[in-house]
């Protein structure tokens, strides 16, 4: 037993002396990687950190350092990058060895600027994901490079603070966020355009049209200082119809506290009875009878009977009117022209009735 252990101690220690030292081995790793920057190739890089002006990278099991200037593309600002870098962390990338210098420490310089993506198109109303790379008041810039894994490249566009879903959605992004968006396609510049608001392109396709006659569920949104939005299905606009004197709701003033009451949130069944093409909305008719939890009921017939009842004060007061002025139309009509002459002068002051 005591043999066998010395034995095994002896290999170790054998073991030992023939493994290259840690300076021999980072020689040999230079060495390989200035025989392949010789031959002019391109060679893989991992992404390793951030760094304040690139990023440190491993390339041939060394460290090396790329400039955002270098990457495989390009930004306009090197801040944009900093929004992007915690996505890019591990990713592989090609490139060519720069420089490589030894004294007085060891330094490798990368150059990603050579011909590594493939092609791809995008496509007008498909959805995307990418990464806000920028905020300012009218909108955001968006890489949805990052959908592809960036395999691809980047693709940089531009999301109208307008062509949001809500305001409130552009007021709580921010940079460095993952965001969905639909491609719109390029301006007059070239620039990529994006919109979260999918709903033009099905209405092209007459996906919205098709839901007249239908049952419907509507998504009631309610923002601060606007008016109330109907979401049909979660997803296309709408608008509640209502009739002049409607026989359930009544007039507008019930229609509009009706409407007021309703909150964000609150989910109402309507009928799609039509549509307007220019607007891109939906007409709908409340189907009330369904949604007993959110209106009541009594208060909409309470509130229709004192509407029934004002009116029929109303009509009486204006009969009672009619009725006076048509008596006293009746007694004129009775009088010869001396009389009313003489009723006038009287009224006038200027002559005394006989006693």
């Amino acid at each position: 037993m005591l043999k066998y252990i010395i034995t095994k101690i002896e290999n170790i220690l054998k073991g030992d002396q023939n493994k290259p030292d840690k300076k021999e081995w980072l020689d040999k790793l230079v060495e390989n990687l200035e025989a392949k920057s010789l031959e002019d190739i391109n060679l893989p890089f991992k992404i390793v950190k951030t760094k304040k002006t690139g990023f440190l990278v491993k390339v041939s099991g060394l460290y090396a350092f790329i400039s955002f200037n270098n990457m495989p593309w390009k930004y306009n600002r090197d801040n944009l990058w900093t929004a992007i870098a915690p996505k890019l962390i591990g990713k592989i990338f090609f490139c060519k060895i720069h420089s490589i210098t030894k004294e007085p420490l060891l330094s490798i310089i990368i150059n990603g600027e050579v011909p590594q993506f493939k092609k791809t198109e995008l496509l007008i109303g498909r959805k995307y994901k990418g990464i806000i790379l920028n905020k300012t008041g009218t909108g955001i810039l968006v890489d949805i490079g990052y959908h592809f894994n960036w395999k691809y490249g980047s693709f940089v566009g531009f999301l109208s603070k307008s062509q949001f879903n809500s305001a409130k959605l552009f007021l709580n992004c921010s940079v460095g966020d993952e965001i969905v968006v639909f491609y719109q396609g390029a301006d007059e510049n070239w620039q990529f355009l994006f919109t979260q608001n999918s709903e033009i392109f099905d209405w092209e396709e007459g996906i919205p049209q098709s839901l007249v006659g239908q049952k419907v569920v509507v998504l009631i949104v309610k923002e601060e200082k606007k008016e109330i939005k109907f979401l049909v299905e979660w997803r296309y606009n709408g608008k509640l119809i209502f009739q002049k004197n409607d026989p359930f709701f009544g007039g507008k003033k019930s229609v509009r506290k009706i409407k007021n009451n309703l909150k964000d949130g609150d989910i109402i069944h309507c009928e799609v009875i039509g549509f307007s093409e220019e607007k891109k909305i939906l007409e709908l008719k409340w189907i009330a009878d369904l949604d007993s939890e959110i209106i009541n009921i009594e208060d909409i017939l309470k509130h229709n009977n004192e509407n029934v009842k004002q009116k029929r004060k109303k009509n009486k007061r204006n009969d009672y009117e009619e009725r006076s002025v048509k008596k006293y139309s009746s007694i004129i009509d009775y009088l010869d022209q001396d009389t009313i002459q003489k009723l006038i002068e009287f009224r006038d002051g200027k002559k005394y009735l006989p006693h």
